[in-house]
C-alpha cells in the first residue's frame, strides 16, 4: 500500500548492526506529573526545559523550526502565534497558536491531555515524518488522534499531502477550539483539502459516530503513556481505519508503557515495530546520546514507530 512501509523496512536492513537503544528503570509518572504541577502551580511551562531531572530537559530535534510572530507584542490572552516551518519542505509555513501555559486541573483530567501543556519530541518527530512522506497521503482521508493543542502532525499532511480530508481531532474541548482557530488562520494553505478540527473522545460512542472505517490513515503521537487509555486508543483505530488503512504511531519506550501497547495492540492488528525509519532523525539521536547524556534520554524522548493493520 505504501511506498513509505517500503523506505523505513530498507533503512531498518541498512542499519541493523547499529547501536539500539536500551530501556532502564525510572520513575516516569513521577517525572511527568512534576512537570504538570510546576506549570499548574507556576503558569511557565517553558521553565521545565532547564528543570534538573526534568523530562523537558530536551524538547525539540530541531526538525521543525517555531519562530515567534512579531504581532505576540501585542496582548493576546489565549496564547501566541508562531512560523512554523521545516527543511523537509521549503514550501510549508504555518501560523501556529501555542496555548497560553497557565493550566487548570479540570484542563488535564481525562485522558493524556498533557498536549495542552506543551509540544513534545514525539509530535515533532511525527509531523517531519509525515512531511517527509507526503506522497503517501495524496487523496486520502486522514485522521489525527490526541493532536493537542496543535495537531502538528496532521496540519503537516493537511500542508503538504495533498489529502481529500484531514480530520484533527483530540479529547479536550480547549484544545480543539485553538486548533480550529489555527485552522481558519491557515485555510488559504490547504489547498484542496478538507480540513476539520473536531472533538474525539475515545470512551465515547457518540463521538465516533460517521467516522467508522473512514480513514486510509490514522497517525498519532505519545498516546499511550497511560495505562487507562491505551485500550481505548487501540480500539478506536481500529473503528476508524479502513480495513485496508494503515495506523502510524509514535511514541518512546517510557519504561514499559510502549511494549504494554504493543501486546494489547496485537490483538487486533498486524504490528511492525520499527527503532530506525529515518537516516537523518537516527543520525540525530546517535549523536545527541553521545554529546548531550545529561540532558537527552532514549528511554524518554526517542520515538520509535508502530505500523498498524486489521487484523
Amino acid at each position: 500500500m505504501l511506498d513509505m512501509e517500503a523506505d523505513v523496512r530498507e533503512i531498518s536492513r541498512s542499519y541493523i548492526s547499529s547501536e539500539l537503544p536500551s530501556s532502564r528503570s525510572i520513575s516516569i509518572a513521577k517525572m511527568r506529573w512534576k512537570i504538570l504541577a510546576k506549570a499548574l502551580q507556576e503558569g511557565r511551562v517553558q521553565d521545565l526545559d532547564v528543570v534538573p531531572g526534568s523530562v523537558r530537559q530536551f524538547s525539540t530535534f530541531g526538525l521543525v523550526r517555531m519562530i515567534s510572530l512579531r504581532e505576540n507584542e501585542a496582548c493576546d490572552p489565549e496564547g501566541r502565534w508562531y512560523e512554523c516551518s521545516c527543511s523537509e519542505d521549503a514550501h510549508f509555513r504555518l501560523h501556529i497558536r501555542i496555548l497560553s501555559n497557565k493550566v487548570t486541573v479540570d484542563e488535564l483530567m481525562g485522558f493524556d491531555n498533557t498536549g495542552n501543556v506543551c509540544i513534545w519530541p514525539s509530535e515533532e518527530v511525527l509531523a517531519y515524518y509525515c512531511m517527509k512522506n507526503k506522497e503517501a497521503f495524496e487523496r486520502k482521508s486522514v485522521c489525527e488522534l490526541g493532536g493537542g493543542m496543535t495537531c502538528l502532525s496532521g496540519f503537516a499532511v493537511a500542508a503538504t499531502g495533498g489529502a481529500k480530508e484531514v480530520f484533527l481531532t483530540d479529547g479536550n474541548m480547549r484544545s480543539v477550539k485553538n486548533v480550529q482557530v489555527i485552522v481558519e488562520r491557515n485555510s488559504s494553505r490547504f489547498n484542496k483539502t478538507r480540513v476539520i478540527s473536531r472533538l474525539l473522545r475515545w470512551d465515547e460512542e457518540e463521538d465516533l459516530q460517521h467516522l467508522k472505517q473512514r480513514f486510509d490513515y490514522v497517525v498519532c503521537a505519545d498516546c499511550m503513556y497511560f495505562d487507562s487509555g491505551r485500550i481505548l486508543l487501540i480500539n478506536t483505530i481500529w473503528k476508524i481505519i479502513k480495513d485496508t488503512g494503515l495506523a502510524v504511531v509514535l511514541a518512546p519506550t517510557r519504561g514499559n508503557s510502549f511494549q504494554k501497547f504493543v501486546d494489547e495492540a496485537q490483538q487486533k492488528f498486524h504490528i511492525e515495530k520499527l527503532m530506525i525509519y529515518d537516516i537523518h532523525l537516527w543520525d540525530l539521536h546517535i549523536k545527541l546520546k553521545k554529546k548531550k547524556p545529561d540532558l537527552y534520554d532514549e528511554n524518554l524522548h526517542y520515538p520509535q514507530m508502530l505500523l498498524l493493520r486489521k487484523l
